[in-house]
């Protein structure tokens, strides 16, 4: 196997067909099949559940995967290292909703004038979600909020470091007086499960609502989905004042505010590169700490 073979294999996992990949990766379908067929042989093993509809990773593939991201992320990660004072390459980012929607436009502004040679690729997802793909290489950093211990400090998970950026003022958003419906539930819109603002938030209902027998929660995809449901008079839901102060909210909507939040730069132990390195500075010049 060689680099180009596990850039394809990868490709391949991710758009679970090879027409796809090869759309993507400018080459022939043909040349995406036989590389995909001589990296099974070698392996022994099929990477690939096939039927007529799309390619799905099999047991050994799922765990292939893992290795091959690694694999790929630690020879970008050395090329870099070979040019230690001109980033370069790609950095692979990820960001909370909230973080991108009200924090990030400045900092990718300057990170661009600053390493125009760096390909950065952002994508945003819960915390728990952005915590995984760094930790399996899928990501090199992420802008997440993590969960703090007994002690009200951040619990950064085993094999990742991080860094404080941001401070969040976390606003629970009602239509009115919080109460429970007749059958005893509050409604709340949120991310789905992972999302460290929705934790909080559910928490908190949970220990100010005594009359509430559930938490009914409505999963959205994005803030102005929350404040749909917020003007629909039906749900509540809990968001950093940065992206609240940013969007048209109903009227006699109400603001309670409930928690400071961080949030943090995280990466792997050990890992380096200068794109990274300069990310964390121009971070650090925009921090409100």
């Amino acid at each position: 196997m060689n680099h180009s073979t596990l850039q394809i294999f990868q490709v391949v996992a991710e758009e679970q067909s090879v027409t796809r990949a090869a759309r993507r990766l400018g080459r022939v379908q043909s040349n995406i099949t036989t590389r995909i067929h001589q990296l099974e042989a070698e392996l022994d093993v099929a990477l690939f559940i096939r039927d007529s509809k799309k390619m799905t990773l099999s047991a050994e593939g799922e765990r292939f995967l893992d290795y091959a991201k690694k694999i790929l992320s630690l020879a970008e990660e050395a090329r870099q290292a070979m040019h230690p004072t001109q980033p370069g390459g790609l950095l692979h980012m990820g960001a909370m909703e909230a973080t991108a929607a009200s924090r990030l436009t400045p900092v990718l502004q300057q990170f661009h004038r600053h390493c125009p040679q760096v390909n950065l690729v952002l994508k945003t997802m819960p915390t728990q979600q952005l915590l995984d793909c760094v930790g399996n290489t899928s990501l090199d950093c992420a802008l997440v909020s993590l969960p703090v211990d007994a002690s009200g400090k951040p619990a950064c998970p085993a094999g990742l470091e991080s860094v404080n950026v941001f401070s969040e003022r976390l606003l629970l958003l009602t239509p009115g007086d919080i109460s429970p419906d007749e059958a005893g539930r509050i409604r709340f819109a949120a991310f789905p499960d992972g999302c460290s603002y929705r934790a909080r938030g559910q928490s908190w209902l949970t220990r100010h609502s005594l009359a509430a027998k559930t938490i009914d929660v409505q999963e959205v995809g994005s803030y102005h989905g929350m404040i749909a449901c917020l003007a629909s008079g039906n749900y509540s839901c809990l968001l950093p004042e940065s992206v609240a102060d940013r969007l048209m909210l109903p009227e006699r909507s109400q603001r309670q505010f409930i928690d400071n939040a961080l949030t943090q730069l995280v990466w792997r132990k050990g890992y380096s590169s200068p794109a990274l390195q300069e990310m964390k500075q121009i971070l650090a010049l925009h921090t409100n700490l």
